[in-house]
């Protein structure tokens, strides 16, 4: 008996994405050998970290690298690290930062619908937003930046309606002396975007490792330009203790603990990440598409299915991966959702603006026709009305 079997837990299909709730995405057995390679030694986890970081940062041809326990924990770090210096006095002090530079500026379209947000306020950050529901301007961002700003967060949603894209964000604050950290925990695919914003300025950018570079759930990495701000993230990392006043103090990263396992499995991913032909993977994505929309077609007289890519600002990340869309009364979608994870195995679909979603990134060719062979199942017991 296996140890989901053992819980009471079951597979799922996954037709959502590189959910969190979801397990994230697959682990390779490249990756799981990393695991295991590691699992049965002790090692100097600082000295790991920052040798995981440097290897991971001529790896990608990158000035710096930080291997962190998930992005959300990244972004904590980078809000952190913008707020102190790796001054270890105001480290102390996390998360009370009155007296300190902590107005993190964000603009408004980026806080619509993002959940994420509130993470600037866990070492201390105070969010500054700047513009309105009608939008952005550049001197939005200038007349903004202030003795007490501390940095300028972009959530990478671009291009969105309304907003000052990021190559204008880095000018604007790097002439006002503001480092500009980039979440962009959920670009990838294509592949350029692992090094694209890097390259476009941005002193710091996390991503979540467990998404499409394929480790596990509960890493991350920051890339970084400025140095001084990455040793600041290392300095309140988890296995950080420092003197201070005689004590040894542990910092604001000391709960985001990452094991051996969790570094090493991050490597071995990147490493097999950077070698994929992700063309052909996109290419099969694509094709798995078609073969949903041929088969489903035929039982949805005048429904409408398409192939949907996202737009760029929508918050189902990444927008380079095809879904099917099957445009059908929300009534509908929310049956067929249900039903779909009621059965076994559970399937997971998505919606997107009302509509049933399926989305092709998680779903093995395999799974493929026990996808399209259940929602014929639930369509065929209840067929959508559309004029009512």
């Amino acid at each position: 008996m296996g140890v989901l079997d053992k819980l009471g837990v079951r597979k799922v299909i996954n037709a959502c994405g590189t959910l969190t709730v979801l397990g994230s995405n697959r682990v390779s057995s490249r990756v799981l050998e990393a695991m295991r390679e590691v699992a049965d030694s002790f090692i100097d986890m600082n000295e790991l970290l920052v040798k995981s970081g440097e290897y991971i940062a001529k790896l990608l041809n990158v000035p710096g690298a930080l291997v962190t326990s998930g992005a959300g924990a990244g972004l904590v770090l980078a809000v952190a690290a913008a707020i102190t210096e790796g001054d270890v006095d105001k480290m102390s002090r996390l998360p009370f930062t009155d007296g300190l530079r902590n107005e993190i500026i964000i603009q408004y379209p980026h806080t619509v619908g993002n959940p994420y947000v509130y993470l600037i306020n866990i070492p201390g950050g105070r969010v500054r937003i700047v513009g309105s529901p009608s939008g952005v301007n550049e001197n939005d961002i200038k007349n903004a930046l202030n003795k007490n700003t501390a940095a300028v967060l972009h959530f990478q949603y671009e291009p969105q309606e309304g907003e000052v894209p990021l190559s204008k964000v880095i000018d604007i604050a790097h002439e006002f002396n503001t480092p500009v950290i980039v979440d962009a925990a959920a670009e990838l695919p294509p592949l350029l975007n692992l090094t694209r914003f890097i390259k476009m300025g941005a002193d710091l950018v996390v991503f979540s490792g467990g998404k499409d570079i394929g480790a596990p759930g509960d890493t991350g990495l920051i890339l970084a330009n400025n140095l001084r701000l990455l040793e600041a993230c290392r300095l309140m990392s988890p296995f950080s203790y420092i003197n201070v006043n005689g004590q040894s103090r542990v910092f604001i990263g000391r709960v985001m603990k990452i094991s051996k396992e969790d570094i090493v499995a991050l490597v071995a991913a990147l490493e097999e990440y950077v070698k994929v032909n992700h063309e052909e993977r996109l290419s099969v994505m694509n094709k798995m598409a078609d073969e949903v929309i041929s088969e489903l077609t035929a039982v949805l007289p005048g429904i409408r299915i398409e192939k949907r890519l996202n737009h760029p600002g929508e918050r189902i990340r990444p927008v380079t991966v095809p879904k099917v869309e099957i445009k059908l009364p929300r009534r509908y979608t929310e049956l067929y959702i249900k039903l779909l994870r009621e059965g076994d195995p559970p399937i997971y679909a998505c919606e997107c603006e009302g509509n049933l979603c399926i989305n092709m990134h998680t779903l093995s060719q395999d799974e493929v026709p026990i996808v399209i062979n259940r929602l014929k199942e639930v369509i065929s017991r209840y067929p959508p009305v559309t004029n009512q």
